[in-house]
């Protein structure tokens, strides 16, 4: 599955099949906000690695509304996990994305939703109801922020230098300790103008999408929160590729996206991981 950006094409995937992801987006996002600051039980599922009882709940309504109007195809979830298709159609789901966040209430937390097909992410909704935001692309048809019944098209930063860039990753993974399989993020977090860490992969390609940072790191492989950057990356004029350059996969153990004026300088600062 590649889906690393390329020239814009024509729009694919149905209209009806992109307003189901979105709302299934806001539907998720709507749950999470009648429980800020009610998360319920919260529990370690590996340190520091949380889950509250809303992330299942989230969970279970895309999932059943998903299996009630596709059920040929193929879901991978964040605590239920699942199989990608081969051939057909998959979902990446991650119910609550910024669970960490939620559970102090925090309002960066977002749904993110994405569907692959014939090898590509070709529909992808992150909703961040706390912020009232709701991000949204559609191979070959751009990438969207609707906010107070409006919509506004995306469209990445023209930063052009590292120095002067806003880049954003997840510390909590990457760390900043002596670690020297690390040095090259360091690199990358010191040659940057100022550093941002969110807690939340979805809200942070969905702000690079907007223009908000310029470089986004994720160094897991989670492909339910990495694979609505891609596509709202892409569609905003910016690039995303694994850690190496290579086109960003499922099975990617990390995920690089850029404004893509940045991507060949963060490239060459990460080679020497």
């Amino acid at each position: 599955m590649s889906t690393s950006s390329s020239p814009r094409e024509p729009a694919e995937g149905s209209p009806e099949l992109h307003d189901f992801v979105c709302d299934l987006a806001r539907s998720a996002g709507e749950v999470q906000l009648s429980r800020y600051e009610d998360p319920g039980e919260i529990r370690e599922k590996t340190p520091k690695d949380l889950v509250t009882e809303v992330d299942y709940l989230c969970e279970e309504l895309l999932i059943s509304r998903i299996r009630e109007r596709y059920p040929e195809d193929s879901i991978l979830s964040e605590e239920r996990g699942g199989s990608i298709s081969g051939n057909g159609r998959t979902w990446f789901l991650d119910p609550l994305d910024g669970t960490a966040n939620f559970s102090r209430a925090t309002p960066l937390f977002c749904a993110c939703v994405s569907v692959a097909e014939a090898g590509r992410i070709t529909h992808a909704a992150v909703s961040a109801p706390r912020l009232g935001d709701l991000y949204h692309a559609r191979l070959g048809g751009g990438a969207h922020r609707e906010t107070d019944g409006r919509s506004y098209p995306l469209r990445v930063s023209g930063t052009e230098r590292l120095e002067d860039a806003f880049t954003a990753a997840d510390l909590t993974f990457i760390g900043l300790g002596s670690d020297p399989a690390k040095a090259p993020f360091r690199e990358v977090f010191g040659s940057s103008w100022q550093l941002r860490s969110l807690g939340s992969a979805g809200v942070r390609g969905a702000w690079l999408a907007a223009g908000y940072l310029d470089v986004s790191i994720g160094t897991r492989n989670t492909a339910w929160d990495y694979a609505p950057t891609v596509l709202l990356v892409s569609e905003a004029g910016g690039e995303a590729t694994d850690l190496s350059g290579e086109p960003w996969t499922p099975e990617s153990d990390g995920l690089l996206a850029t404004n893509s004026l940045l991507h060949a300088e963060v490239l060459e600062v990460l080679g020497g991981r």
